[in-house]
């Protein structure tokens, strides 16, 4: 990579939205993990993580003025909440 391609990709790192979405797919990760070993904990803390993204989601996507993505964020949500608690 030339030296553009690399800057790019240290921004693109250092993005503070592409950390969420790391935190996310650690979520989901943690999350189907604690289904599988029916271990409280682990599915408690995968809840929280992915939980913690669509609230960020939806300040970021208000902030933008992005109000249908940020209702849409918050919609997916509310129903991901209701299906975990159930």
């Amino acid at each position: 990579m030339d030296y553009e391609e690399k800057q790019d990709v240290k921004d693109e790192l250092k993005n503070p939205s592409f950390l969420l979405f790391v935190f996310t797919c650690i979520g989901f990760q943690v999350l189907i993990t604690g289904n599988i070993s029916e271990i409280k904990l682990l599915q408690h803390i995968g809840a929280g993580l992915v939980f913690i993204r669509f609230v960020s989601g939806c300040v970021g996507a208000f902030r933008q003025r992005y109000f249908k993505k940020g209702i849409g964020l918050m919609l997916a949500g509310g129903i991901g909440a209701m299906i975990y608690f159930i």
